[in-house]
């Protein structure tokens, strides 16, 4: 039982990869071979025509794009695939013997629809007991070769389509097998052929057996070449995955570098920033204190001149002529000194404080207005412009 679930499941896989038509979806049914190689059902490529171009003599093939030369008849001229024609009759005839088992298998010789119990592999046909007792009997047919449905199902005597053993007939001449190459046509024909259409000199012919060993040996030089070339592929492929790994990695390690030194000068520009911040609050602070002191010494002299002024007005309002005759003198003497008393100035340039960018480094504190220059200014920064 074992041994015919993985009989099946193999059956299954070769199916669905080799025997089904990509278009029907279905297993092939009278297969035709493109230009590439790819093969479909007959009827499958008679409709894409259709579809294409009904009256065109190319065909694009459905899986490659690749087109095809139509010749004759169209789609019907294209080679057949024998080889796919046999592997599905075989696949599909093992499937039967696993399904059924024996059981449900008819014979096929007889008209009485007995239980089968071989298979004669000449007539290509399930016997009854009955029948291969007349196959044994009869002079004509005893020869043929009989085997049991268990030899089949087991897979000691494989199953071999009467397809692969069929010589094809000529087109043109259908009594006439195709016996015989044509170097110069690169065509199989027949033996009428070669009289009527591939005459010596201008035809160069030969039998099949010489002519399958040359293309056998052309096929297996190409072969060799092509494998040459998929190994030189592969190499390729190789050598392009470790490129790429590399370029990954080199990737990956300059994103790093370029991060890595990003930080670095995030923190020099932060540490130059905290530097400049801190001299900014200095120098702030300093002009801070000399405002504070500016306006409290003109605050104290206004206080002062104040009650020197009221002492004046109440003693002006108050005294006697003799008193302020007396006293003249030095009324007018503390009225002059608050004459001459001058207020406390803040130089303006103290109130100017400015950035400037610097293209190296963060940049520096500029304290004193650049006075403005008519025309293109020649001047040259000093060396402090990146700095403090």
């Amino acid at each position: 039982m074992a041994s015919s679930v993985t009989a099946q499941s193999v059956l299954e896989k070769i199916s669905v990869d080799h025997l089904e038509c990509s278009i029907c979806t279905n297993r092939f049914r009278q297969p035709k071979l493109l230009d590439c190689l790819h093969s479909f059902c007959l009827q499958c490529l008679q409709k894409l025509r259709q579809s294409q171009d009904p009256s065109g003599t190319k065909l694009t093939c459905p899986l490659c794009r690749r087109e095809t030369m139509l010749k004759g008849s169209g789609v019907a001229d294209l080679p057949n695939n024998f080889a796919f024609s046999a592997l599905v009759e075989e696949v599909t005839m093992q499937e039967k013997l696993l399904e059924g088992q024996g059981s449900e298998i008819k014979c096929q010789n007889c008209k009485e629809e007995n239980q089968a119990i071989s298979r004669c592999m000449d007539c290509d046909h399930f016997l009854c007991q009955e029948c291969q007792k007349a196959h044994e009997r009869m002079t004509v047919i005893n020869s043929h070769k009989i085997c049991t449905l268990a030899q089949l199902q087991s897979g000691e005597i494989v199953y071999k389509s009467k397809i692969r053993e069929e010589v094809p007939k000529c087109g043109k001449h259908p009594d006439q097998n195709l016996n015989v190459y044509c170097n110069t046509c690169e065509q199989v024909i027949c033996l009428m052929c070669t009289v009527l259409y591939h005459e010596k000199p201008n035809h160069s012919c030969v039998g099949l057996p010489e002519a399958f060993e040359k293309s056998k040996k052309k096929v297996e030089k190409l072969v060799a070449k092509v494998g040459q070339s998929k190994t030189e592929l592969n190499t390729t492929i190789e050598k392009t995955c470790i490129s790429r790994k590399k370029l990954d990695t080199m990737f990956a390690n300059t994103k790093k570098k370029i991060s890595t030194k990003a930080d670095q000068e995030v923190a020099k520009i932060r540490q130059e920033e905290q530097k400049l911040l801190k001299e900014t609050d200095r120098i702030y602070q300093e002009r801070i204190t000399t405002f504070k002191a500016a306006q409290a010494t003109n605050s104290k002299e206004v206080t002062q001149t104040e009650h020197k002024l009221e002492e004046v007005k109440q003693l002006m309002n108050q005294a006697s002529c003799y008193e302020i005759l007396e006293l003249q003198q030095k009324l007018l003497h503390n009225l002059s000194e608050l004459t001459g008393k001058q207020p406390e100035q803040v130089p303006d340039k103290l109130t100017f404080m400015d950035f400037e960018e610097g293209e190296r480094s963060l940049g520096r504190l500029t304290l004193e207005e650049e006075p403005k220059v008519k025309g293109p200014s020649h001047r040259t920064k000093p060396n402090s412009e990146d700095g403090i």
